[in-house]
């Protein structure tokens, strides 16, 4: 019975492997057939068929750093994830004075929009390359921090263009040196691969690849940068 059950409980592991395994072939042959056959993507973001593949890599980073996230937070935009993330009260930035969740309305280029010493924590994902001075955003949102705060940030490496206004695409390496010009220091990182920021290019979302495929990271083939940061 006993040897029944090992014999059972094999083939059904083989089974799981092999589906897994025609899986990741059927989403690699889709991509590479609509690569070749036409230059239009699939959707514009990915969101028509589900997750962005840049927003996993985004969600996955803020979840690894949550433990940043707690107090006064700042966000640009909306609350789409300090409040999710631990924050207890949460400030929304906008240049746009009719965006109606904003609580502060200013440039984040200019140094008067944020007080000094003000947040424990700030997230800002993928808005940096839509200002035109990222070196002074970068050290006004460094400034805002009270002293062992930190700023969660993300940025494009690889992404199709979003507007006029979007004006910045940044390598690991650059933006490491672009932190230090800004007064600030910490960890910043390269994710994603080839794969991913191929699928993300057409449209594809992330439910489509393998998410073994997901979880790898090709420093030298990166889609986006993140970075948790304190002031020098």
């Amino acid at each position: 019975m006993l040897k029944q059950e090992l014999r059972r409980a094999k083939s059904a592991l083989g089974r799981r492997s092999v589906a897994r395994s025609a899986l990741a072939r059927r989403v690699t042959l889709l991509l590479r057939s609509v690569d070749l056959r036409r230059a239009d993507p699939l959707s514009e973001w990915g969101f028509e068929r589900g997750t962005p593949v840049d927003r996993f890599y985004i969600e996955r980073f803020l979840q690894e750093q949550r433990e940043h996230v707690h107090g006064r937070v700042l966000e640009v935009k909306e609350d789409q994830y300090a409040t999710a993330s631990g924050a207890s009260a949460v400030d929304v930035l906008d240049i746009d004075p009719a965006n109606p969740l904003a609580t502060v309305v200013g440039d984040l280029c200019d140094e008067v929009t944020l007080a000094a010493g003000t947040y424990d924590a700030a997230v800002v994902t993928q808005t940096l390359q839509y200002v035109p001075d990222p070196r002074a955003a970068l050290r006004n949102l460094l400034v805002a921090l009270r002293p062992q705060g930190r700023l969660l940030v993300t940025v494009p490496c690889l992404s199709r263009l979003a507007g006029e206004g979007d004006r910045w695409r940044w390598t690991a390496r650059g933006f490491s040196d672009l932190v230090a010009a800004a007064g600030g220091a910490g960890d910043v990182r390269a994710v994603g691969n080839g794969a991913a920021a191929r699928a993300f290019l057409l449209g594809a979302a992330a439910e489509e690849l393998p998410r073994a495929t997901l979880l790898t990271d090709d420093p030298e083939v990166p889609l986006l940068v993140t970075a948790v940061l304190h002031r020098a």
